[in-house]
């Protein structure tokens, strides 16, 4: 969320209280519905490609009020329960493999690529004689000490890793000085109707699939997966509605278009979250930094290095590689595997992969109903590939 929610308000003129304020509201409602830690977290490709094109902030609500109308209308008409049906596990996984994949690839690019601050320059340190970027040192280390750390289940490992992050910028930066205090200005336009079409081309369109099926479908499968009886209000249905809610608040105010993510429940549960009392204080510190720092917006984003959210992405991105493999029938693991293979080849769009997936797998179905042919979905006896899962989940665990 912090890269995407600075680089709009750098480049596309959001309004920093807005966006964090409704993302923290957004946090407290999802908790208190649907009584685990629900994430909250930006619409990716939307947000990417209105960076890309430096979207006006009445385009970015208007993409986000048009968002907020189709999701209630599939909700409210139970159409979303029809799409449910017509997408089988297998292809579920396979977004949540894909999502894993790019976890891992953006941690990578946040460690290895980017600046020590993200939108600044790097910073070098000395080892052994040796220069070297300071936001490489710093990212293998905290991603190391997570892994240790959350062998010690009382310590909590992902709060300890961002001190640490937050520390090193200060030793390095005087982010601090010239902060100033209270709300960013709220100076809202509404859309105009050339504001939504060019929304409906250029954003809704590139993002709604994508939303349905990791949002929604993944996120639903995700939450019954980690916790069971306790996430029975977390259906497509009920989640679809959610994000309609929160897009509805960011079309209005301007503020941050948003989606319930399975990344982001993966993050949440391996990172030792089990009750929404986590994510309540995590949306209370988002609304206390949107009114208290709102002025001084990116300076208090500046203060965690690009290479510490990198250390915690590629944790949660294996965790979510795990969570895609999660399946017994090998025609089954060929198939999740296809359809991340598919994303990660036209450029990461889950989308595709997942209607690629769906393309195969109904194929498949219809050409075995159409010549009586017998399919054999049998679990197989724990193939070598799904072992040496299990052995790196004892490696990397979990809170």
């Amino acid at each position: 969320m912090i890269p995407l929610e600075a680089a709009l308000i750098a480049i596309n003129g959001l309004n920093p209280t807005t966006t964090l304020f409704g993302v923290g509201i957004a946090y407290l409602l999802a908790g208190a519905y649907f009584r685990i830690p629900m994430p909250v977290q930006p619409l990716k490709a939307l947000a990417v490609i209105a960076i890309a094109h430096q979207s006006p902030p009445t385009v970015i609500a208007a993409a986000a009020l048009l968002m907020a109308g189709a999701l209630a209308a599939l909700s409210l008409t139970n159409a979303i329960r029809t799409i449910e049906r017509a997408v089988p596990v297998p292809v579920v996984r396979g977004v949540q493999l894909g999502l894993g994949f790019l976890l891992v690839k953006g941690a990578y690019q946040m460690i290895f690529q980017k600046p020590f601050f993200l939108g600044g320059e790097n910073v070098l340190a000395e080892v052994a004689g040796v220069s070297m970027p300071l936001g490489i040192i710093l990212g293998l280390g905290s991603a190391l000490l997570l892994v240790l750390v959350l062998r010690l289940r009382p310590v909590p490992a992902a709060v300890l890793v961002i001190v640490l992050g937050v520390l090193s910028g200060l030793m390095v930066s005087d982010a601090v000085s010239g902060w100033r205090f209270g709300p960013a200005p709220l100076a809202f336009e509404f859309p105009s109707p050339g504001d939504f079409l060019t929304a409906l081309v250029l954003l809704v369109i590139p993002q709604l699939p994508l939303t349905l099926a990791n949002s929604v479908m993944a996120t639903a499968d995700a939450a019954k997966t980690y916790f069971g009886e306790q996430a029975k209000r977390a259906t497509p249905s009920r989640i679809a509605f959610s994000v309609a809610v929160g897009n509805l608040w960011a079309g209005l105010t301007g503020g941050l278009p948003n989606c319930h993510g399975c990344g982001g429940l993966t993050a949440h549960y391996r990172l030792g979250a089990r009750t929404p009392l986590a994510t309540a204080v995590l949306g209370t510190v988002l609304i206390v930094i949107a009114i208290v720092f709102g002025r001084s917006a990116m300076e208090v984003r500046n203060l965690l290095p690009a290479a510490t959210l990198g250390a915690l992405l590629l944790y949660v991105g294996i965790q979510h590689v795990f969570l895609g493999l999660n399946v017994k029938a090998t025609p089954h693991l060929l198939l999740v595997v296809l359809i991340a293979a598919v994303s990660m080849a036209a450029g990461g769009n889950l989308a595709i992969g997942a209607a690629a997936g769906l393309v195969l797998y109904w194929g498949i179905r219809w050409t075995a109903a159409r010549y009586g042919l017998r399919l054999a979905d049998r679990p197989a006896e724990r193939p070598v590939f799904i072992r040496v899962v299990g052995a790196l989940e004892r490696i990397v665990p979990s809170a």
